[in-house]
């Protein structure tokens, strides 16, 4: 791909780089080429979600298939070791053996009182090459862009925070300036970067609720819970509502069409399976629970087997990281809180290698916190051009359980 080499470029150039391409665009190649050269034999060190851990051995398999690789221990003769956050203190004392540092995902470090994090400050103090990879580096606010900053060792992540915020968080001008500061440091490409890709369109569905499910809808709104409770049952009710309705909409589908369902809880996905079994789909599951190894099996069923044209995932698990291009089709039975958690879900399906339209199906209960959900992020979205990225998740949060 055209724009693979001037990633690459942007690594080797530097010693602290953020790579922020789209979703689907091939961070983690890049990544694996630059480290491999930068490394000059000694080990690179690789931090990755736990689920995708195998994925990563893949690539680098794929990019130098003679390398020794360690998962999630310290091997003095591998190359390559991977681990997950959770094990960063296990890898503290061995940080000085190591020529590159690559986070992959690296807004999951946002926090930085996080014990991983603070591991993450141990090790990268120690790594003089380090690679930060993340197609969403705001999830929420400026201040997690400076633990990324910090992080990478990039001097503006030297301020204390609270100056960082009083410099560059608040406004329009603010958080222009603090693009100009670190254009040097992030790269950033759009999809458009990807000639053969056709496009995805996202399609509100509208629900209407029974009779019974607009009581139970009412009875919760008057309950007496605390107003997060409230929120998540009414959450939890959409969602059962809405595996009918998916139900009639894969009966839509053409025999060649595959999709992904997406749903916030795990209930939904077996209910959404035990529907497939019934209608004679065949399909394949992910959530939080599964082994990589049980993950990576579903994925390569969905990826490579005809048959099996389903793939429902709870957005937590699946959302992020993995290649489902297979699927022309996905659907959301729960909204997430920030547009970027959505894009990363959607980008499973929509990135390099798919060569059909992605169609996004999003059903909307009528006359619910749907809509004052949905609203919420079409609103997001539209100030995403401000930096890189949406507003917090957990304003949304406090936002719609103030509107119950």
């Amino acid at each position: 791909m055209d724009h693979q080499p001037a990633g690459i470029r942007h690594l080797l150039q530097r010693t602290s780089a953020l790579l922020a391409d789209d979703m689907g665009l091939g961070k983690t190649r890049q990544a694996v080429i630059a480290a491999g050269i930068r490394a000059q034999g000694k080990p690179v060190l690789v931090i990755v979600l736990n689920s995708l851990i195998i994925n990563w051995q893949r690539e680098i398999l794929m990019v130098f298939p003679e390398a020794q690789i360690a998962l999630q221990t310290f091997d003095a003769q591998a190359g390559w070791i991977i681990v997950n956050y959770e094990r960063l203190g296990d890898f503290v004392r061995h940080a000085g053996c190591f020529a590159v540092m690559v986070i992959d995902e690296a807004h999951r470090l946002k926090e930085p009182t996080a014990a991983w994090t603070r591991h993450g400050f141990d090790i990268a103090a120690q790594v003089q090459n380090r690679y930060l990879l993340t197609g969403t580096p705001v999830l929420n606010r400026e201040a997690e862009l400076h633990t990324l900053l910090r992080l990478s060792g990039h001097p503006i992540g030297q301020l204390p925070l609270n100056e960082f915020c009083e410099r560059f968080a608040g406004s329009p001008e603010f958080r222009k300036t603090l693009r100009d500061e670190i254009s040097d440091w992030m790269l950033r490409r759009r999809k458009d970067v990807l000639p053969n890709l056709k496009g995805k369109q996202r399609q509100t569905v509208p629900v209407i609720l029974s009779q019974v499910e607009r009581d139970e809808y009412n009875q919760i709104m008057r309950s007496d819970q605390h107003r997060f409770a409230r929120l998540g049952a009414l959450r939890q009710l959409l969602e059962r509502v809405k595996v009918r309705i998916v139900a009639d909409l894969m009966a839509e589908l053409d025999v060649d069409d595959k999709v992904i369902l997406f749903c916030e809880y795990q209930e939904s996905v077996a209910t959404l399976r035990e529907h497939c079994l019934k209608m004679g789909i065949g399909c394949v599951t992910l959530v939080g629970s599964d082994s990589p190894k049980k993950r990576q099996k579903a994925i390569d069923a969905f990826q490579q087997d005809q048959d099996c044209r389903v793939f429902i995932g709870t957005r937590s698990a699946a959302g992020t990281g993995y290649n489902l291009t297979a699927a022309n089709y996905v659907f959301f039975l729960g909204l997430p809180w920030t547009p970027g958690l959505q894009d990363q879900a959607e980008d499973r399906a929509y990135r390099n290698g798919q060569l059909r339209m992605v169609v996004v199906k999003i059903p909307l209960a009528e006359d619910t916190i749907d809509q004052q959900l949905w609203q919420m992020l079409m609103d997001k979205r539209a100030l995403a051009s401000d930096l890189i990225d949406p507003e917090a998740e957990e304003q949304s949060k406090q936002t719609l359980a103030w509107m119950l």
